[in-house]
């Protein structure tokens, strides 16, 4: 009859059915042994630290492969994370319980936190190391200003039931106590280890408790009582994980380990150089301040349209803030494409519309929304997952690190116009603002070879948005010519008199309204 208690749970924590589990007394739950160990063989080592997204779960699953096609036979993977995107930590999660051929050791270096306590619980043995910790996997909110936001009810239990699911199904299929598992989770399980007068050992909710207490169980001498309150989620330090039986053994490095089972470690496949700048560039301060230098090219492109090196940089710094969240899994297509029709919305509105109206207004909340969705991880598919709080946070996040980097745009475009011009090094990049000298010839230039010459008086044929075209004197006629303004937007027919001529470049400068 036990046995075939313990068959039901196991199957429907494999389908996810966690509530019906939940609700079964705590005497009944399965009872933790010892995991089966391998002893010898070929091994690999296989580092998971930093951020868990796309990225590096997709890293992770090739090194697999390549652990595989090495001949191993046993992976040690070394686990330091706080943990990151649900969707990324389950799918790890998963994988990690379909590798049948490779016996999987989940080495917690420092620490495995949230989606790292559910992915180092999904491998066939946890092994820590001294002062290591793992747990705390509830889903959580934090405010820009780091203090904790609360959920409700409904919310968090949308947001908790896959991760539920997840780590009860990890503890049954690696005999972990599945108590220990869900407290790491749930805010409200209460979690005893008591002993029985004749030295029998159990975990029991704060009911268990309740009704062994009063057949003289005690709580076992040496560990906290209770293990876990219901205002707190478990996490253990690798004394009390090693004595409670989650972690099956200790040992200071994954080489070690290797030497005290006879394993022969033929690869250390560990995050390379490029790996750890792609972390790094993902990082979200360091995406605000490429938004700055977006920003700031675009706008230095757009005043001084044809020297190149703005509109390069602008695209460079595009193509990182685009690329990277493809690569670790915070951007879908259809945010990357509304960044782009944003840019080119605005980019109709200042050349081809006068003024500025409904394209440019709809093209900077493209342009902005879809940035700041790029700092949100994807997270469709599983009930509940659009109501985490870690969505909300990316949303948090990508809003704080759009509006300082359009801030430090202001400020330093501000900077730009007023100081730059005065730098020899990028007199050739920034136009001079209103009030400086009127004439700019190229060094080495004939002024009587350049048309229109530089003080030439014209009419704006076309309105100037910076770029458009103006007509000027030419022998006994007028001819018209592409031109660039240094003060904005002009009105067609304004009069307007050449400030700068370089090659077919025309800088203009207006000067009043033609006469009719």
């Amino acid at each position: 009859m036990r046995e075939t208690k313990i068959l039901i749970l196991a199957l429907a924590a494999t389908l996810g059915a966690w509530r019906g589990v939940a609700a079964a007394p705590a005497a009944e739950r399965p009872v933790a042994s010892p995991a089966t160990k391998a002893v010898g063989g070929r091994a690999v080592v296989i580092t998971l630290d930093g951020e868990v997204d796309e990225y590096t779960k997709s890293l992770l699953f090739r090194r697999f492969d390549k652990a595989r096609a090495l001949g191993a036979d046993t992976v040690i993977l070394e686990i330091d994370t706080y943990g990151g995107l649900v969707t990324s930590s389950l799918d790890i999660s998963r994988f990690l319980k379909r590798q049948n051929d490779l016996h999987i050791i989940g080495f917690v270096h420092d620490k495995a936190i949230s989606g790292g306590a559910m992915i180092a619980l999904a491998c066939d043995e946890l092994v820590m190391s001294p002062g290591a910790t793992i747990g705390d996997a509830a889903p959580i909110s934090i405010a820009p200003g780091g203090q904790l936001v609360g959920l409700g009810p409904a919310e968090r239990a949308k947001a908790e039931s896959p991760l539920l699911a997840d780590f009860y199904d990890s503890a049954v299929r690696n005999h972990h106590e599945p108590l220990l598992a869900e407290a790491m989770v749930s805010v409200g399980r209460v979690v005893y280890w008591l002993e029985s007068p004749t030295g029998e050992r159990r975990f029991v909710d704060d009911h268990g408790y309740t009704a062994l207490t009063k057949d003289g169980w005690k709580p076992v001498a040496g560990v906290p009582a209770p293990l876990d309150g219901g205002e707190t989620l478990l996490t253990l330090g690798t004394d009390l994980a090693t004595r409670v039986g989650l972690a099956d053994a200790v040992a200071p490095g994954p080489d070690a380990l290797a030497s005290a089972r006879g394993y022969q470690i033929i690869a250390d496949l560990s995050p390379d150089g490029g790996e750890k700048f792609v972390e790094f560039l993902g990082n979200s301060v360091v995406r605000g301040v490429l938004i700055a230098v977006f920003l700031l090219s675009l706008y230095i492109g757009l005043h001084a349209p044809g020297h190149g090196a703005a509109e390069a940089v602008a695209l460079i710094s595009l193509g990182v803030l685009v690329g990277v969240p493809l690569l670790t899994g915070y951007a879908q297509w259809w945010e990357i494409l509304a960044i782009f029709v944003g840019l080119a919305l605005l980019a109709f509105e200042i050349f081809v519309i006068p003024g500025f109206g409904v394209a440019g207004i709809s093209g900077i909340v493209l342009l902005f929304g879809g940035l700041v969705m790029t700092f949100v991880g994807n997270a469709p598919g599983l009930p509940g997952l659009w109501q985490l709080p870690q969505i909300r946070d990316g949303v948090r996040t990508g809003v704080t690190a759009v509006l300082g980097g359009l801030a430090a745009t202001v400020l330093l475009g501000s900077m730009i116009r007023r100081f730059l011009p005065r730098i020899p090094v990028f007199r050739r990049l920034i136009l001079s603002p209103a009030g400086a000298s009127a004439t700019v010839i190229a060094p080495g230039t004939d002024p009587n070879d350049v048309w229109p010459f530089s003080g030439t008086v014209g009419v704006a044929t076309t309105p100037l948005k910076p770029g458009g075209a103006a007509d000027f004197p030419y022998a006994d006629e007028r001819k018209e010519t592409a031109v660039v303004s240094d003060s904005g937007y002009v009105e067609v027919g304004t009069k307007v008199a050449v400030i700068e001529a370089r090659g077919n470049r025309v800088v203009v400068r207006p000067i009043g309204r033609a006469s009719v």
